[in-house]
């Protein structure tokens, strides 16, 4: 199920400002639920590597499951009670940001492009990007976990948007053509400010961007990937 929340109160996440938060979610299991079991796969495809370890992932995932138990809750409540869809101009002239937990490329795109078409200002990521029709590129980054991901995506018509385990692989993906998300700059600039990104749908020539690995678990990661495993030589985008 696609679950929207913070649309009446503001968003309290501080790195992406004030957007409206939408998740992927199982309706059978809370999302903490899913994750401790390696359930996940419904809403979490198997190319993203950050996946729960259950299902043979790093269980890098920056996303705090146990957070998300209320919002699941109150989605179920509703869909029992037979509240389910919205009008897409609920959503228009809103900030969204699509797939605050689980992939968008869960959800049929139908069901997701009326919504970011109507709010006209979003951001939207997948791992599946690999396997996805190309109508998708319009509206979705391509979420990378190397710089040889990075490239590969942006030869097949995708902005990337990749994570980054070292100081090295930052200096890979910056050789690649990525920028550093604005939100890890000097003067750092929320989501809901920046707006980059939004797929390959305006401006497509854009950078992609990429962004140290975030939250508690990944920054551990981080750190022991920077002290083992630097990162090899990179290929360079085709002309």
């Amino acid at each position: 199920m696609l679950v929207g929340s913070r649309i009446a109160d503001p968003s309290q996440n501080r790195k992406t400002g004030d957007m409206l938060q939408v998740s992927v979610m199982r309706q059978d299991l809370a999302p903490i639920d899913a994750w401790r079991i390696g359930a996940d796969g419904a809403v979490c495809p198997d190319a993203c590597g950050h996946r729960s370890k259950a299902r043979g992932g790093r269980g890098t995932c920056y996303v705090n499951k146990a957070r998300l138990t209320a919002a699941w809750a109150a989605a179920v409540r509703e869909l029992t009670r037979g509240r389910v869809g919205f009008p897409p101009f609920l959503f228009a002239r809103a900030r969204v940001r699509m797939g605050m937990e689980g992939d968008p490329a869960a959800v049929p795109l139908e069901v997701i492009a009326p919504v970011l078409t109507a709010a006209g200002a979003w951001s939207m990521y997948t791992a599946a990007w690999r396997t996805l029709p190309d109508a998708w590129k319009r509206y979705a980054m391509a979420s990378c976990d190397t710089p040889e991901d990075a490239v590969e995506a942006m030869a097949k018509g995708w902005r990337p948007f990749a994570s980054s385990t070292s100081p090295d692989m930052d200096t890979a993906y910056e050789a690649a053509g990525l920028t550093l998300c604005n939100a890890e700059r000097p003067t750092p600039q929320t989501c809901s400010a920046c707006l980059r990104c939004n797929g390959a749908g305006k401006n497509p020539g854009r950078p992609g961007a990429y962004l140290p690995i975030h939250g508690a678990i990944g920054q551990t990661y981080r750190k022991k990937t920077d002290l083992l495993a630097p990162v090899a030589g990179l290929l360079a985008p085709s002309p």
